[in-house]
């Protein structure tokens, strides 16, 4: 049995959306993760899927082709950056914590990024990525990916207006988050810091750069073990399956199919 042109357009343009949002997802965009995954991954759901294709439109048409094709790079990217925005809440936490604790300048370098990351950011970007994994949330994460088919189908009018005010939303609330994981820590080392103004008040002869920093990186260390489980609780938050992601990402595909 042959496959007609329609057929392949279909196939096509859905796996344009799926290799989009799989290529650029923060859990899939390292450079230790094979491109040809990604591809096989985003074939497969999109032979699974298979959405329909408006008969409006001419698949014989190049340059209909080539708009539709466009449309659907930009859902994926859109898609694909709510789940950035709520990954960056974790590195931004790291970087509110590295400054406090004395790693600001520290940085290490990380073969799967390519570049340099911050101490803290980099660490609690692998835990959200287990937590991620751990909650199944890759799953339902292409089933939304799937259900969008529904919400925005194939050449379907896609409202941006809408959808640029929730991705403002959730950058406010991403900071909110961000700011909730570093506070413990934060607020530690800055008692921390009050007390040892106290101390070289009363004992002028300490020399604080030689104390301070190594006490600072000791509570700073302490307090996150301690508050560890506090860190997965929130993190869980985020990608379980009524969290923050799963809201958003079915917000916009409310608003972005109209």
């Amino acid at each position: 049995m042959g496959v007609s042109l329609v057929d392949f357009v279909r196939f096509a343009l859905a796996l344009i959306r799926f290799a989009t949002f799989l290529v650029v997802i923060p859990v899939l965009n390292m450079r230790n993760a094979p491109i040809l995954v990604k591809i096989g991954l985003a074939a497969l759901c999109a032979l699974a899927v298979m959405p329909e294709l408006d008969a409006a439109y001419n698949p014989e048409h190049l340059g209909v082709l080539a708009v539709l094709a466009l449309q659907e790079v930009a859902v994926g990217l859109l898609l694909a950056f709510v789940l950035i925005l709520v990954f960056s809440a974790v590195t931004i936490a790291g970087h509110f914590i590295d400054t406090p604790i004395g790693f600001g300048m520290a940085s290490v370098f990380d073969p799967a990024l390519g570049g340099q990351v911050p101490v803290f950011s980099q660490f609690n970007r692998v835990l959200a990525s287990l937590v991620f994994f751990s909650l199944d949330a890759h799953l339902w994460v292409l089933q939304a990916l799937h259900s969008s088919f529904r919400a925005i189908p194939l050449g379907g009018a896609f409202s941006f207006q809408p959808s640029a005010a929730l991705i403002t939303e959730l950058i406010g609330e991403v900071f909110v988050i961000a700011v909730q994981i570093a506070l413990p820590i934060v607020a530690t080392i800055l008692l921390t810091d009050i007390g040892l103004g106290i101390v070289i008040r009363a004992v002028p002869q300490i020399n604080v750069f030689v104390l301070g920093f190594p006490i600072k990186i000791m509570v700073g260390m302490a307090v996150i073990v301690f508050a560890l489980p506090v860190f997965v609780h929130i993190i869980s938050q985020l990608f379980a399956a009524d969290g923050l992601l799963a809201r958003y990402l079915e917000g916009l595909l409310v608003v972005g199919g109209g």
